[in-house]
């Protein structure tokens, strides 16, 4: 049988709770200063932006009708805040086994087991969304070619970054030099989208963009709502075309009045 350390253990264990508050509370403030900004754009009460997975789910919600069809926030409940919760729960409840060498694998052996098999399945769950929420969230205000390639790349970064294991098998230098470059794109990328969303922010202020209006689900049918977001072309905000700043051609909004059904 294996002899544990329960003392060690704990610490180790410990560790992995700080680590995992720090991202945690990290990522909270950089969520909800984001969601503050697309809130002022999509005229909803700031305070609100302040409650956890409920911001980010709100922003989805809003963008169903006017850039996508559905809300993505269901999706993004399932995926990260359901997940998040077990394994913060799963976390602590491991730190308060009695964890005491044989005794702690007779009785807790196969739920430990079970535990890291859901922890797995929720992680590759997290990172598939992960991918797809990020043009979902981003595609709507990186309005310019520059940003939506940055967007592209980042995308890029983290699909590789699903199989770096397996990419970087024992090359641990090209491992850790993939790491550090993904960490500092992942920086840029985060200043990008911030500039970009403080950007629309104070062109909707200044009356220079408006918001898309959202679609009536209840007068138009599953194929005319897909034309005319697509029509859109997937943004959030378009210039105002009732004032002296836009030289947006009328085009855009007559061809979604006269969508061709083939």
């Amino acid at each position: 049988m294996f002899n544990l350390d329960e003392y060690m253990l704990h610490q180790v264990l410990a560790i992995v709770t700080i680590v995992f508050l720090i991202f945690f509370i990290v990522g909270y403030i950089i969520t909800a200063i984001f969601s503050k900004i697309m809130f002022d754009i999509l005229g909803i009460r700031s305070g609100l932006a302040f409650i956890p997975f409920y911001n980010t789910y709100r922003i989805y919600k809003e963008y169903k009708g006017r850039v996508w069809k559905r809300n993505w926030g269901v999706a993004y409940i399932i995926t990260f805040a359901i997940p998040m919760a077990v394994i913060g729960g799963f976390v602590l409840a491991l730190i308060n086994l009695p964890i005491t060498g044989d005794k702690f694998f007779e009785n807790f052996a196969t739920t430990l087991i079970l535990g890291i098999v859901v922890l797995i399945i929720g992680g590759l769950v997290i990172s598939v969304f992960n991918f797809i929420l990020l043009f979902i969230t981003y595609l709507p205000i990186f309005d310019t070619k520059g940003r939506r390639v940055v967007l592209y790349i980042q995308a890029g970064l983290t699909v590789l970054s699903m199989f770096s294991a397996f990419i970087f098998q024992g090359n641990t230098t090209l491992a850790n030099i993939f790491s550090v470059g993904q960490l500092i794109f992942s920086i840029v990328f985060m200043v990008v989208y911030f500039v970009a969303a403080t950007d629309i922010r104070a062109r909707i202020r200044s009356g220079e963009y408006v918001l898309q209006e959202k679609l009536d689900y209840r007068t138009l049918n599953s194929y005319e709502i897909n034309a005319i977001l697509k029509a859109r072309g997937r943004r959030l905000v378009v210039p105002n075309m009732n004032n002296g700043f836009s030289d947006y051609s009328m085009n855009n909004n007559e061809e979604i009045n006269r969508i061709e059904y083939v």
